[in-house]
């Protein structure tokens, strides 16, 4: 049977009849004002189109895309191998480096090698700055000849930019680690100290108060009194001071209240970072019992007298040629030693006081005790403390820019902790140059410091100028035109007694950076083999 020819009226009145089914369905209206499904096809339609030029468009750049080429000089780290060259030489060359740090060097090598074959007016010599990589395929480095391995060897894994240096926040802390399953007196007697420099990190714990202090011994056996300043001390930009304290003296420890059950060993490198103001003896009074040089009182030399007025109590001690005010604790200190004064102390009203004479700073004499503690201070116990840091940071602008310490307490070392609790610390098993031995150091990885060491406001930018690794290494940098050829343009200073503890690693100067190398040598001695146990032993910890 032949078929029926369908007209192109029947077409379209077919595609009708479907839109007003899909009217139907979609609006519940089958009176077709307009089609409900235009807008969706030409969305549709629309993105179908945008897809296909985007993909189009990523085909086209794909294949027209060059790959980066090598350029004709400068510094180059192979894309999959990683390795850092110099691009230097006509016909060009590559010479492969250890580390970025060689690489500049090498190059500022040649700058000024140029500058020097060439004259003053050569376009060589001078500070550079500097040079930043570029990252090539190893495809593209493989017809080009290289040369002899050459750089330093040990050099620094990063040249901070100005985002990955550090604050100028500085610390040292000892930590007591104590067996807690012994009992008392054992357990103080077998402590271990451990050391740990921390960099860049500004919470350090609890400032040690007004009213506290610590007693610490040193590795030679001397004691040591650390306690905060009085209040209105401006001497030292430090509000805690050490003083070295005799323990046979019983004068001093019964009027300071010291027991040697409650010292802490202190390291050297905490030990030297706190101010020192001396030491605290007996005050030396002339003429101790005799009559005084001047009337209005029946006082001896040597006597102490406590005056009550407004403000509060104020403490005095006659000498010869007047009274000098004292701290209540240099009082008690004289009320303690044999021979002087009395056993207690007498009350002198304040019109009384008005009328005699007043010993001051710089008048003959006075007694040199201004650095004494303001009040008789409570020790801390170390098994309650075992955590003592000195802190170090810069506060100010311009001509008010100085630095500041503190002596913080806590019960925990003031880093980051591991899953397993255990600090974030790096071992160190290198001494300092000067024989010094910490332990641990704090870094946030993937910082570093570039700093010059300064021991007063006076020192700042004046000091050697150093490159600080989150390893705890520091690399010596010359002077400040090859600190300017590293990236090295931000200086901050920081605080010598603190940093000359850390290691040291090899000075990134250019003479250094031009030896050659088929391969590195390694010193048997160098290095620590690490054992299992002590890769298990938790690192730290009370």
């Amino acid at each position: 049977m032949p078929s029926t020819p369908t007209t192109k009226s029947q077409v379209q009145a077919y595609q009708f009849v479907l839109r007003r089914m899909q009217s139907a369905l979609v609006r519940k209206d089958a009176v077709m004002l307009h089609d409900p499904m235009r807008t969706h096809s030409r969305a549709t339609i629309v993105g179908v189109v945008l897809s296909c030029l985007g993909m189009l468009g990523f085909i086209i750049f794909g294949l027209f895309k060059p790959d980066p080429k090598a350029p004709d000089s400068g510094i180059v780290i192979g894309e999959q191998s990683g390795t850092v060259y110099v691009i230097a030489g006509n016909p060009k060359k590559l010479i492969p480096t250890f580390n970025l740090a060689s690489a500049r060097l090498i190059l500022m090598a040649q700058n000024q090698s140029e500058g020097q074959e060439g004259g003053q007016g050569a376009p060589g010599g001078g500070a550079m700055e500097a040079v930043e990589p570029q990252i090539v395929s190893d495809e593209q480095l493989k017809d080009i000849p290289k040369g002899r391995l050459q750089g330093i060897p040990d050099g620094p894994d990063l040249l901070p930019t100005e985002e990955q240096l550090i604050s100028t926040d500085w610390g040292v802390c000892d930590q007591i680690n104590v067996d807690r399953s012994l009992n008392d007196p054992v357990a103080r007697e077998k402590a271990v100290t451990e050391t740990t420099v921390l960099a860049g990190v500004k919470n350090l714990g609890r400032e040690l108060a007004q009213n506290q202090a610590l007693l610490v011994e040193a590795d030679d056996g001397k004691h040591y009194l650390v306690y905060r300043q009085k209040t209105d001390a401006n001497k030292l930009n430090a509000n805690t001071v050490r003083a070295e304290v005799d323990l046979t003296q019983n004068a001093v420890t019964a009027a300071l209240k010291l027991d040697a059950r409650m010292a802490r060993h202190i390291s050297t490198g905490l030990l030297n970072a706190i101010p020192s103001v001396g030491t605290l003896d007996l005050p030396a009074i002339p003429g101790v019992n005799e009559q005084p040089d001047f009337d209005g009182t029946a006082l001896k030399v040597g006597d102490v007298f406590v005056t009550e007025a407004a403000g509060g109590t104020d403490f005095y001690v006659v000498l010869k040629e007047g009274v000098q005010r004292v701290s209540k604790a240099v009082a008690d200190m004289i009320l303690y030693t044999p021979g002087i004064g009395g056993s207690n102390m007498s009350s002198v009203t304040p019109d009384v006081l008005q009328g005699l004479p007043q010993v001051t700073p710089g008048s003959p004499g006075y007694l040199d005790v201004e650095h004494y503690p303001d009040t008789v201070p409570t020790v801390l116990d170390p098994l309650q403390h075992p955590v003592s840091c000195l802190g170090w940071n810069i506060r100010g602008e311009g001509e008010q820019r100085d630095a500041f310490t503190s002596v913080y307490i806590s019960s925990v070392l003031p880093v980051p902790s591991n899953p397993d609790g255990t600090p974030q610390v790096v071992k160190i098993g290198t001494p300092s140059p000067d024989g010094q031995k910490i332990d641990n150091f704090y870094m946030q990885p993937g910082y570093a410091a570039a700093v010059q060491g300064a021991t007063t406001k006076d020192t700042f930018g004046r000091g050697s100028i150093q490159l600080i690794s989150d390893r705890g290494v520091r690399y010596g940098v010359p002077n400040q035109d090859i600190a300017k050829g590293l990236g090295l343009t931000k200086l901050s200073p920081a605080p010598e007694s603190i940093i000359k503890l850390l290691p040291t690693g090899p000075s990134l100067n250019l003479q250094d950076a031009q030896r050659t190398y088929d391969t590195v040598p390694v010193d048997a001695q160098a290095g620590a083999v690490i054992q299992p146990q002590e890769q298990a032993a938790p690192q730290g910890g009370n």
